[in-house]
């Protein structure tokens, strides 16, 4: 037991690791304090699932100190900061230990409060990237990448992903040798589009609650009977539902999660990474984002593991190199590009798109089409869809509709399982919308035909992906090239976009008149999400 006075260490709900330094090093040393936020809590309608995952996590991490004899506090405050103050006051800290938050307004918060000393004692931040932490870069380590990178005069300071990825692999050496990366070559992406036939994915680990989950089950589902707007409830706007919730909520179920991709579905998970199929909502995903962005389990172990994969075959090449690309690559980038680009990124709107989102991204039974009545059924009834669904469906359609950034933003941010705002906020606004334009080359706007060559889900549809114009035609199709037509002036100018419009150029005027009339009376026939509320991007 700590002595009076002793330190007080805030472990916030994204730093569930004994091995990060807002944990006490031993009993003694001090107390621990974990947070309720009230304003996180309702600043979005959170998917009940990702509630409970939280929740859930939190309790279990301070039963599994508590059991080990350290002196822990779970606290339900305002916001973080003054949970921590009350517990300061209560125990009479002469310090606080935290690890940087990584939301850009919390974090500032955190800064302001150490700089201030406004809870009464000093506030150390501890670094959330380096060896053992949540990140493989430090903070200053990703700054100083984002500012090596140089923009020609008058052009548009761009963060390439492939760059800080190949960065990342010398640093870890991981898959590499004598300097080079194996196989001779970064990227095995091109190996990785294949659509499975004959073959069905492998059976997902799933994980029974337990006695502490299933009594947070029942507070979150309590808010669905007893919550509305302005009510008493924790949770008055959460959204979809607590049942069959079934994700790792402790550092020994997420390892488990880790040891279970390895073995069954690792050696396929290049290939097929980016099919969709009817019905199987998982594929042969690792769905260890969820675990890892809860930090009950870090970067390095899961790169480490697919680097060990591969050694004893276990793993192929262009899988392992997939994988390890999605951790050391990608997730370090929008990282690093949030650190960045923080605040502006959040108002960014380089297209100028201004539609609300439509209702049947919240509600999917609104809509006949197949591929996202699938991807947003599965967001509700999961709170998870993979990277593609998430990428080419969801966002995809978000661009070429003209979605207003912040929408389709807060509708990921509240809805998936693993999302937090510094790494759903580079995906949605970068990646899929085009609204920042600093580390995408172009937009990721696609027709029918990408959904149709990626998916079996245009068979059975209601809308056919080979026509344009017409009801029964797919909605993506007319969309996209109203989409091209309307930025052309800025897309033509992008060599990797430019070709695509000759073939708009060939159609008679009559047939590029009924494109756009098609794509019109799409847009105005959407129903808008206005019954879901305002949001508040920078509570906590």
């Amino acid at each position: 037991m700590p002595p009076s006075g002793a330190p007080a260490y805030f472990v916030g709900p994204w730093d569930l690791h004994r091995g990060y330094p807002c944990v006490p090093p031993s009993p003694d040393a001090g107390t621990v304090v974990l947070v309720e936020s009230e304003a996180k809590g309702t600043a979005l309608p959170w998917h009940a699932k990702k509630l409970v995952l939280v929740l859930s996590a939190m309790r279990h991490f301070a039963a599994e100190l508590e059991r080990d004899g350290f002196d822990v506090t779970v606290v339900r405050a305002p916001d973080y900061l003054e949970g921590i103050r009350r517990h300061v006051q209560d125990r009479r800290s002469s310090e606080v230990h935290a690890m940087r938050p990584r939301e850009h307004a919390i974090d500032r918060r955190f800064v302001r409060a150490a700089e201030e000393t406004s809870l009464g004692v000093p506030l150390h931040l501890h670094d959330d990237g380096g060896p053992g932490r949540p990140f493989l870069l430090t903070r200053d380590e990703a700054a100083a990448w984002c500012d090596a990178q140089k923009a020609p005069r008058g052009e548009l300071q761009r963060f390439r992903q492939d760059r800080l990825y190949q960065h990342v692999r010398r640093k870890t050496g991981w898959l590499m040798e004598k300097g080079k990366p194996l196989g001779g070559k970064w990227s095995f992406d091109a190996d990785n589009r294949k659509v499975p036939k004959g073959t069905r994915p492998p059976k997902r680990l799933r994980f029974a609650p337990d006695a502490i989950t299933e009594r947070t089950m029942r507070r979150v589902a309590r808010d669905f009977s007893t919550g509305s707007a302005g009510s008493a409830a924790d949770f008055p706007r959460a959204w979809g539902s607590v049942d069959g919730f079934d994700w790792p909520v402790t550092r020994d179920d997420a390892r488990r999660a880790l040891d279970h991709f390895v073995e069954a579905a690792a050696k396929d998970f290049g290939p097929y990474q980016d099919a969709m199929l009817e019905g199987e909502p998982w594929m042969w995903h690792a769905l260890l984002s969820v675990p890892l962005n809860l930090g009950l389990l870090t970067p390095h172990e899961l790169g480490e593991a697919a680097v060990e994969a591969y050694a004893r075959d276990a793993m192929p090449l262009a899988s392992a190199e997939g994988f390890v690309r999605q951790v050391a690559g990608w997730r370090e980038h929008v990282r690093a590009v949030y650190l960045a680009r923080m605040p502006e990124m959040r108002t960014a709107n380089e297209l100028g798109a201004k539609r609300r989102l439509p209702l049947f991204y919240w509600e999917p039974e609104r809509t006949e089409m197949r591929c996202v009545k699938a991807a947003a059924s599965q967001v509700r009834e999961t709170g998870y869809a993979h990277h593609i669904q998430r990428l080419m469906v969801l966002g995809n359609l978000g661009l070429i509709y003209g979605v207003e950034p912040l929408e389709l933003s807060h509708w990921f941010w509240a809805g998936f399982v693993d999302a937090y705002e510094w790494v759903e906020l580079p995906n949605v606004h970068g990646m899929a919308l085009y609204a920042d334009p600093t580390f995408t080359t172009k937009p990721y706007a696609a027709s029918g035909a990408y959904v149709q060559r990626m998916s079996d889900h245009c068979g059975r549809c209601a809308f056919d992906p080979k026509e344009r114009v017409g009801d029964d035609a797919c909605p993506f199709n007319a969309l996209f090239w109203d989409f091209m037509v309307r930025h052309r002036a800025r897309l033509e100018r992008n060599p990797r976009v430019r070709a695509l419009f000759s073939t708009w150029d060939r159609w008679d005027e009559t047939h590029r008149a009924a494109i756009q009339a098609r794509a019109e009376a799409l847009r105005d026939a959407w129903e808008p999400s206005e019954t879901y509320g305002e949001f508040a991007d920078d509570a906590g």
